[in-house]
């Protein structure tokens, strides 16, 4: 009797710890999705400046001397932060390039 309740604790104890992980995988999987979609969104609204809401979430941007920021707030409330080189930078880049 004594040895089943161990075998069952031990197998308890081996489940608990399998469960943990498969919903820290999930979490992880579900995070890195958003993750991937904010960056599409930016990469959508940095390319086309009129489109800004999407049905994710939406886009606001700063636009600073060298660098465009991009910040997509997603309908989960998590928010994002892209930054992208500005036109200018890019043209100087390609002339530095020749």
């Amino acid at each position: 009797m004594l040895y089943a309740l161990f075998i069952a604790a031990v197998f308890s104890l081996l489940l608990q710890f399998y469960l943990h992980r498969q919903t820290a995988n999930h979490r992880n999987f579900t995070l890195n999705r958003e993750r991937t979609q904010a960056y599409a969104m930016a990469l959508l609204a940095n390319e086309n400046s009129k489109q800004r809401e999407f049905d994710k979430g939406h886009v606001q941007d700063q636009k600073g001397e060298k660098e465009l920021i991009l910040t997509v707030t997603m309908k989960s409330g998590r928010r994002y932060q892209f930054s992208f080189p500005t036109e200018k930078v890019k043209q100087t880049g390609k002339e530095l390039n020749k």
